[in-house]
Parts: structure tokens; sequence; C-alpha cells
């Protein structure tokens, strides 16, 4: 009775996943947090008015060893207020795994959530596009419009100033950074943009050549091609490449539908050629021995791998401050992270952080494994899954990604979602 019970206050909840998926992404970095952190609190309510222990599966464990190790990690750094923060924003992003689970119980739960996704990958993609037109009309009306958010930053800005001087001291930055000539969408750099769209067109190529609903078809090769575009107007080489690797991903679909994203992707890279032919020149930048990202990096990377060197087993502690301070004051380098995911769990947590972080990526992966093995909708979904998943990961080669609360944030609820999916079929399969 208690579980039937609790089933249907979470069947209540259901909806509010897929607008968190959808809506979360269009909101600024300051709200988007807001909409995990309400559904954690309505799951969590029930489960203990009901008396229940929450279950995370094998990759919420896997995700929590990582987070516990963090904690250790915070007993030896030398910025205990960045440590918190950092260990704060995992946990407040865990909450959206979390939520995830517990709210998506069925394969209806499951599609609705990827069209929420694909259309979440479309809209910003759209204003993404619509940026850069706007800059081509007139620079001094787009600045106020990119990122989307641009004109409710200023008075968040003006805010920031009555926080105690100890706190301030540790942001990478007090301001928001604006870029006239690359695209953010709803995101606060285009980076940042990038990577979420790279992880959510995955989302968008399901809906149109998965779904059976006509309409549903149409709006997601709308969202495809406009989040595609999205990416291309955000000028970042890395998620151009990364999104031609997670292209090739979707491949795997097979059959009909590989032939289908052939012709599509085709269409849709012709016409970025054509109409956004800046990405052209953009990439081929990278063979220029002049560019400024890419001397940034070998003397970013070369630095990185001196602070791993000096302490491997243990690391700087928690915190992103650790890295930063050590990098603008050993180094001369002006950059606030690793820009990559591995190397800035090993800088900061010794070598234990980024095999706990790999293991996150592998529980993951064995489970898609099973799932694409069970059957052709089966695979379909861990496809996409995992091309999601693959998305984030190969975006935190050359961005540190843990640094950004909607990168997170959206990873953990792709997790998430991932995870109740392998509960749903999985059980179905032992059954």
């Amino acid at each position: 009775m208690t579980v039937a019970l609790e089933n249907k206050k979470t069947d209540k909840l259901s909806y509010l996943a897929p607008a968190t998926f959808l809506f979360a992404g269009l909101m600024p970095e300051y709200v988007a947090p807001f909409f995990t952190g309400i559904g954690f609190i309505l799951v969590l309510k029930n489960r203990i008015k009901n008396s229940v222990r929450p279950k995370f599966g094998d990759l919420g464990i896997s995700i929590l060893v990582y987070m516990a190790w963090m904690v250790v990690a915070s007993l030896w750094t030398s910025s205990v207020i960045s440590s918190l923060a950092s260990i704060g924003l995992w946990s407040l992003m865990f909450a959206g795994y979390y939520f995830f689970t517990e709210t998506v119980r069925t394969q209806e739960d499951v599609e609705r959530l990827f069209y929420c996704g694909a259309w979440c990958a479309g809209i910003a993609g759209a204003i993404g596009i619509g940026q850069m037109v706007l800059y081509h009309i007139s620079v001094d009306v787009s600045r106020y419009f990119n990122p989307f958010w641009r004109f409710i930053d200023f008075g968040v800005e003006k805010l920031v100033v009555f926080l105690p001087e100890f706190i301030t001291s540790k942001m990478g930055s007090t301001t928001f950074h604006s870029f006239a000539t690359r695209a953010c969408g709803t995101y606060s750099n285009p980076l940042f943009f990038s990577t979420a769209e790279v992880m959510l067109f995955p989302f968008a190529a399901h809906t149109f050549l998965c779904s059976d609903n006509l309409k549903r078809k149409i709006i997601g090769l709308a969202c495809f091609m406009l989040s595609l575009g999205g990416v291309a107007c955000s000028y970042s080489r890395g998620p151009y490449l990364y999104a031609c690797a997670v292209f090739a991903v979707l491949l795997f679909y097979g059959g009909k539908k590989l032939l289908t994203l052939l012709a599509i992707g085709g269409v849709t890279a012709g016409g970025i050629l054509v109409v956004f032919n800046g990405t052209v020149k953009r990439i081929l930048s990278l063979l220029n021995d002049k560019d400024i990202s890419v001397n940034t990096r070998k003397g970013l990377y070369t630095a990185i791998l001196d602070m791993i060197k000096d302490k491997p087993i243990f690391g700087y502690g928690t915190g992103f401050d650790n890295v930063r301070q050590m990098l603008h004051n050993t180094y001369g380098i002006k950059q606030p992270h690793a820009h990559n995911i591995f190397l800035e769990a090993w800088v900061e947590h010794g070598i234990v952080g980024p095999v706990l972080l790999l293991g996150i990526f592998i529980v993951f992966a064995i489970n898609v494994i099973k799932l694409i093995r069970m059957g052709k909708k089966e695979r379909e979904i861990g496809v996409t899954l995992f091309a999601s998943v693959s998305g984030f990961l190969l975006c935190g080669m050359t961005d540190c990604l843990f640094y950004g609360l909607k990168p997170l944030q959206y990873f953990m609820m792709v997790l998430g979602l991932s995870q109740a999916v392998f509960a749903i079929y999985l059980k179905k399969k032992t059954k």
C-alpha cells in the first residue's frame, strides 16, 4: 500500500523531469540549478514520508564514490572556500541525477525526456544562430543578447559587490564575459553552449529517426539541424570535431536510419559551410603556429603536468582556486583550470581522482552495452545515451566542464536518465 502510494505521488512528479530537461538549458546559470533542486526536494520528501530508502544504482554509487574522495581531498586543500564550493556544486548536481532516477519510471517517461531534450537543443541552437545574424546586422545591439541573458547578467554583476571579500577573492571572475563574435546561446560562454548542444543533439536525432509520430519527426529534424547550426555559430573548434565524432556514434542506429543520417548530415554540413563559412577558417587556424589559443594551451598543459609531477599521489586538494592560484602565481598563466577534466581531477585529487572519474564512465559503458544487446529499440536508446555522454567526455578533453554549472547539470541529468533506462529495460529483461 505504501509503495503504491509512493509510486502514485512519483507519477505526479514525472512531468517535472522533462520540464527540467527542457528549461534548465534555456535559463541562466544562476537559475537552472533551482529546477533540479526543487525536484530533488519533492522526491526526497516522498521518500522520507514513506520511510523508503533511496536507490542510486551502480552508476550513482560510482558518482558518490568520486564525490567522497573529493571530500577526503578537501582535508589538505589550501582554499577551504573553493573546496566547499566544489563539493557543494557536485552535491547540487547529483540531486539532479537522483531526481531523474526516481521520476523516470516508464518507457513513456523516457520518450518524453528525449523529446524535451530535442526541443532544448533546437531552441538553444536557434538562439545561437540568431545571435550571429544579429551580430552581422548590429554589433552594438547584439552585445546585449550574447550571452542571451546578458541584460540580466548586468544586474547580477552589481549584486556580486555585496559578497564578502574572502569569497570574491576565490572566484575566477566577478563579472560575466561578453563574446561579440561567437554565439553563446543561453549559456555564459561559447564553449559551454557548444558542449551542451553536442550532448543534446543526439536526442533530436533520436526524435527524428525513431519516433512513430510524423509531427515529432519533423520537429526532431528541425531541432537536429538547428542544434548543429548552433555548434557552428559558437566557433569552438574542439566541439566541431567532437560533434562529428558524436554524429559517427549515431550511425550505429544502423539500417535505413544510417543512410538517412548520412544524407541529412551531408546537407547540414554543406549548409553550414556555405552560410557559416567562417567555420572552415576557424578550423584551419589550428594549423597556424601563431594561434593564441593553441599556444596558450601548450604552456598550460606543460604547467599542469609539472604540477602533477610535483604532487602525483594526493594532489593540491579539492577546489579550482588551488589550481588557479598556482597557475597565476607560479607559472604566470592566466587560466582558471586545467582545461581537461581528467587532468583537473588529477591535479586536485591526486591519482585516485582521475581513476574514480574514469570509473563513472566505465560503469555507464558496461550498462549501455548490456542495453544495446537487448534489441533494436533498446539499441537505439543505448546509442543515443552513449552519444550524449561521449559528447560530454570529448568536450571535457579540451575544457574543464566541471567549472560550468549547466554542462555539469546536464551531465548528471543524462546519467540519471541513463540509470533510469537501465532499471526499466534491464529489469524487464530479468523478468
